[in-house]
């Protein structure tokens, strides 16, 4: 990114600046530390610095038990053993240096920083965490001023500074140039780090020496999702530096200019800065979240009346083209209106008028039964009006039920001091990564749940968001939504049926003039257009309808859900198998040195969360998505390869076991049940406390099989 060279943004030093110490993986490799000297050579068994590098504990402890060394050693520098052993991960050797005496708070180095700054910087945080233990003091800052939170921000370790928060660390502790971690965030492009360091109440508009803000700091990398969040917290747009400049200033010299005005688009202002004002006030109705949802969930209703209105008042020729581009620009009206209100709804599919186009689509279809069919029919098609009123009654319940109930949120931790212990108790089991803990709610994360970005929580046994009922699919309400396509697809069917036998009852046009279709055809629209149109839109839903049916039904006979059967498949198209996502990988010996190595190199590749945002799907993939078109294939392929039975799938007991769980789970059908509790096995579980993969056992004493919940090895 090029810079003005007048006047330029004073940019904080880059990584390698500020790192501590100042060597690469490959000189601490290969380095010959000895004792802190460079000559003459020693024994290995008589070298404490290469030891503590290397993770040869037992001549450590020979070395400290026969009194050669102390485990506070320090060399000319002020290097310590802790120091290297922290560097390289040797979580063993650290472990009993501190135990020993080795002074945590030492500083050394070119750098003057502590070992846990040295572990800070190689994102190894299960050595962090255990210095935390042993009192580290988090606000020691190294030669150049940098704190291990600021260490841990400019390296974008998300789950390292998440540990150092839950520290009570200070969250706007300057840097000796005024920076605070957000600053850092900011400049770095780190996102996960920007919205935890705010959510944690970070001064959005801080000034540092200069007078620059983290709004100015973002700028320079011009990260949007960065620039965003910022923005959402109320950054103030035309603070000024001590130079005069003002973020739309930095922008244009940091060429920013385009994502700093899409991140003012998004937040609801102009690119000026100021706020967007609608015509009649509109402003305050489209950024109210709750009007808008009701609006885009209603204004569907509308949009069916008025096409079908059209298409029955016309003749075809000018009815079919009117009615779409009537529909084409309403819904234009619609997205746009969509556009003005919170961020996430500048997608059409990711707001409620998908859901409105399927409750528009169920009131219609139902006022026209009562208002025109049954009236016709209900004589000469009793049994098929009173199945199709029972269909159609099931329908309605079950997706408002589906809609609007609780699909299965895991509980957030009410205080920090629960989500301390949660991290504590995450470390104790090695599995403090992404995998096991969600930054995003601060919770331990069960099996088979995942973070929902729309609902903004972590849902257990998640299932899919689907946009149909403006929530997601999981396990309090998948049954529910099953039951709902499953009445809806037969609906459509006794529908059609029954619409067929009102328009045949109607008499017939004088003359029928349609220009397009055919005599026999155009005499039967022209009796009632309004319901030949109305169904012909049902039975078009009868295709996504079924596909929906159909993998529901066999990932029901699967015990898999949406989420675990698409993960597979994107794991199977890259490693040649399948499995299910799992959260258990656990070292093999806990304390080895070449176990812990692996486990934290793990974790710590997973906290770097990229800034740059993933390539956004286009129109049809979207589409494909929307109508689950994908998940079908993906599915039918496994079908066609006779791949029914998952044996790699924990959860599953068989197809008729799992069917059986399925249906005779004791919850209510008729009513919402219990937040995550479920049927597994033939037993009630909670999927909102299961953190082991359950493991099928035959039951001491008898013949039966249940579940119990055991660690086992994560499969390759």
């Amino acid at each position: 990114m090029s810079t003005p060279s007048a006047q330029r943004l004073a940019a904080p030093p880059s990584k390698a600046a500020t790192a501590s110490p100042k060597v690469t993986p490959e000189e601490v490799e290969l380095s010959n530390v000895q004792n802190g000297s460079t000559a003459p050579p020693v024994p290995l068994e008589e070298d404490i610095m290469q030891c503590a590098r290397i993770g040869a504990l037992e001549h450590i402890q020979n070395m400290v038990q026969s009194g050669k060394y102390k485990a506070n050693y320090q060399d000319d520098e002020g290097i310590t053993p802790l120091h290297w052993a922290a560097i390289n991960n040797q979580y063993a050797v650290c472990k009993y240096l501190l135990e020993n005496g080795a002074e945590v708070n030492a500083k050394g180095g070119e750098s003057n920083a502590t070992a846990a700054m040295w572990a800070a910087q190689k994102c190894h945080f299960y050595i962090v965490n255990l210095m935390v233990q042993h009192g580290v003091d988090l606000l020691l800052a190294d030669g150049q001023g940098y704190n291990i939170l600021h260490l841990a921000t400019i390296d974008g370790n998300a789950l390292l500074v998440v540990l150092l928060l839950l520290q009570n660390i200070p969250v706007d502790v300057p840097d000796p140039q005024g920076h605070t971690s957000l600053m850092w965030a900011g400049y770095k492009g780190w996102p996960a780090c920007v919205d935890l360091l705010l959510r944690w109440g970070a001064n959005v508009n801080a000034k540092d020496d200069n007078g620059y803000t983290p709004l100015h700091w973002a700028l320079v990398k011009g990260s949007k999702p960065c620039l965003e969040k910022i923005l959402e917290y109320g950054a103030d747009r035309f603070a000024k530096t001590n130079d005069g400049k003002t973020p739309a200033d930095c922008a244009r010299e940091m060429n920013a200019i385009g994502p700093y005005h899409r991140a003012l688009h998004d937040q609801g202002y102009l690119p000026n800065g100021h706020p967007k004002q609608l015509p009649f006030n509109l402003s305050k109705f489209t950024r109210n979240r709750s009007k808008i949802s009701k609006f885009l969930f209603l204004f569907p209703f509308l949009v069916m009346i008025i096409c079908a209105y059209i298409l029955s008042a016309f003749s075809v020729y000018i009815g079919l083209p009117l009615s779409m581009a009537v529909g084409v620009a309403l819904q234009w009206i619609a997205q746009w209106i969509g556009q003005q209100g919170p961020s996430d709804y500048h997608t059409i599919h990711k707001t409620p008028y998908l859901a409105g186009i399927c409750s528009g689509t169920l009131f219609w279809v139902g006022f026209d039964w009562l208002w025109l069919i049954l009236p016709t029919t209900y004589r000469t098609y009793f049994f098929s009006n009173l199945v199709f009123g029972l269909l159609f009654a099931a329908t309605t319940y079950f997706y408002a039920l589906a809609m609007t109930e609780d699909p299965g949120y895991v509980p957030k931790l009410s205080s920090r001091n629960q989500q301390r212990a949660v991290v504590q108790e995450l470390f104790s089991l090695w599995k403090f990564d992404e995998e096991s803990f969600c930054i995003q709610c601060m919770i331990r994360r069960p099996l088979r749940s995942k973070h929902c970005r729309r609902c903004g929580r972590c849902v257990s046994k998640h299932d899919h968001h689907c946009p149909w009922i403006n929530s997601c699919v999981a396990n309090n309400n998948l049954r529910h939504f099953y039951l709902y396509i499953l009445c809806m697809e037969f609906g459509i069917i006794f529908y059609f049926r029954l619409v067929l036998a009102y328009i045949t009852s109607l008499p017939a046009p004088t003359d029928p003039t349609c220009n397009i279709l055919p005599p026999y055809m155009c005499s039967f629209v022209l009796r009632d257009t309004w319901t030949v149109t109305l169904s012909i839109w049902a039975l078009m839903q009868l295709v996504w309808v079924t596909m929906l049916v159909v993998v529901q039904s066999i990932q029901i006979a699967k015990n898999i859900t949406t989420y675990e059967n698409m993960k597979r498949h994107d794991h199977h198209s890259h490693h040649g198998h399948s499995h299910l996502p799992l959260h258990n990988a656990r070292p093999t010996t806990i304390g080895a040195s070449h176990a812990t190595t692996g486990l934290n190199d793990t974790a710590a590749a997973a906290t770097r969360i990229h800034p740059h945002p993933r390539h956004p799907d286009g129109c049809f993939t979207k589409l494909k998505k929307t109508l689950g078109v994908d998940v079908f294939f993906a599915t039918a392929s496994d079908a066609s390869a006779g791949k029914i039975k998952d044996r790699g799938n924990p959860f599953s007991r068989g197809v008729v076991g799992n069917c059986k769980d399925f249906w005779c789970d004791p919850a209510p059908i008729l009513k919402s049940r219990d937040n995550g509790k479920s049927y597994l096995g033939g037993e009630v579980v909670d999927y909102n406390a299961m953190y082991e993969r359950p493991s099928l056992l035959r039951s001491r004493g008898g013949g039966g099989m249940r579940y119990e919940q055991v660690a086992m090895e994560e499969e390759d």
